[in-house]
């Protein structure tokens, strides 16, 4: 077994330990064992994303439909963005009925009641907010639809046993679960959680350098975005299954970790002023850690200005644009994608660097495909209104 799981058996049973000691019920008796919940986030284009989760519930596989037990009470206001990099914060430790449960939700806060500051210093103004940019007028509200009342819901079967602790890390990705709704104005929270069986987990860890020749040192990347994607070939779908960043700080720039389960991925790696590299990398549950270095050459970056025309009765809910790549190593891979919220005229550039992209949009039921070859600035125009 590898180091990290025993670092984090140990974690989970001084909490455990600590959780007890504190008045929390006794597991001993054979009949619970214990189950570790913590928090993580893939990377995210926001300043800060702020959720406040109340409860937590599990569903047990021999149980009605709709009993639900409470395990968690965690009443406390995270941002989503601090949990980068591999970073996780705890939800806590709860003992549980032995047996297969099946379910689990949460349960957000409708108002905040949290004391603590946000990035700004200053009081959470709501639960669940985004803070887009540092000036102007920053917060902007999360309307959580059912987040309030039933929870959200996530199917994942995971099994307790006795004197076994098992531990699941909820994996929240902010981006792609905060959506500014095209009519009303309204920024909605609809949330994409992958939970993560961290029994049947490995690390997949390494560092992102320059490649700059035989004369120039190497140096760390920070801020570079690596990404675990999944291809089918049947299809021609990329699904990107985890995704991390580089640290920023001189005490980690350039490292990265990330949970993958076992399976074979493609891990690619992207960074403003750099390449694209990829490499196929397979995970076996019970391997040691993996360690993966990249080292990324140089590269011109040609701005990419995307237009993009939605139907004037725009669906509450983002069009998403992928810049896809066949490659040598991994077969097609996922440069860029984007998510587009707000109707109906969208404008906005960025930079990639030059070759030649598979551009896949994607609006309620219509796709629209196109490829482009970068060679300079290019301006792409999506027209959703005449497909």
């Amino acid at each position: 077994m590898k180091i990290w799981k025993y670092l984090l058996l140990i974690l989970i049973g001084f909490l455990a330990a600590t959780l007890t000691s504190c008045g929390g019920s006794n597991s001993g008796n054979g009949n619970t064992g214990q189950l570790s919940l913590e928090l993580t986030d893939a990377p995210g284009d926001y300043k800060a994303v702020y959720v406040t989760i109340t409860e937590i519930q599990v569903h047990r596989a021999d149980a009605e439909e709709g009993t639900w037990q409470t395990i968690l009470t965690p009443n406390a206001t995270y941002n989503l963005l601090d949990l980068r990099d591999g970073k996780t914060a705890s939800l806590g430790v709860a003992d549980l009925p032995i047996g297969k449960h099946t379910q689990m939700r949460l349960i957000l806060a409708e108002t905040n009641g949290d004391s603590t500051k946000n990035i700004l210093g200053e009081d959470h103004p709501y639960a669940n907010y985004v803070i887009e940019d540092i000036d102007g007028s920053p917060y902007h509200e999360l309307k959580v639809p059912s987040g309030y009342t039933t929870g959200i819901k996530l199917v994942h079967t995971f099994e307790i046993e006795p004197d076994r602790p098992r531990g699941l890390v909820l994996d929240f990705d902010a981006s792609r679960s905060v959506v500014k709704a095209g009519n009303s104005g309204q920024w909605l929270l609809k949330p994409t959680i992958k939970i993560i069986d961290t029994v049947y987990f490995a690390f997949l860890t390494g560092l992102v350098t320059t490649s700059t020749g035989p004369v120039i040192p190497d140096e760390p990347i920070g801020g570079a975005t690596v990404t675990a994607q999944v291809y089918d070939v049947d299809t021609q779908e990329v699904t990107i299954v985890q995704s991390t960043e580089t640290g920023v700080e001189e005490v980690n720039e350039g490292e990265y970790q990330m949970y993958l389960e076992a399976g074979t991925y493609n891990v690619v790696v992207t960074a403003d002023g750099f390449s694209t590299s990829c490499r196929q990398v397979t995970v076996d549950w019970d391997d040691d850690d993996i360690l993966e270095t990249f080292r990324l050459a140089p590269a011109v970056m040609y701005w990419i200005t995307v237009e993009l025309d939605l139907p004037s009765d725009s669906l509450e809910e983002p069009a998403t644009i992928e810049f896809l790549q066949d490659t040598l190593n991994c077969g097609m891979i996922m440069v860029r994608n984007v998510n587009y919220p707000e109707g109906n005229v969208y404008h906005d550039d960025f930079s990639l660097p030059g070759g030649t992209y598979s551009v896949v949009a994607t609006y309620a039921d219509e796709v629209l495909t196109d490829t482009v070859t970068v060679l300079g600035d290019t301006t792409i125009s999506l027209d959703f209104t005449n497909p």
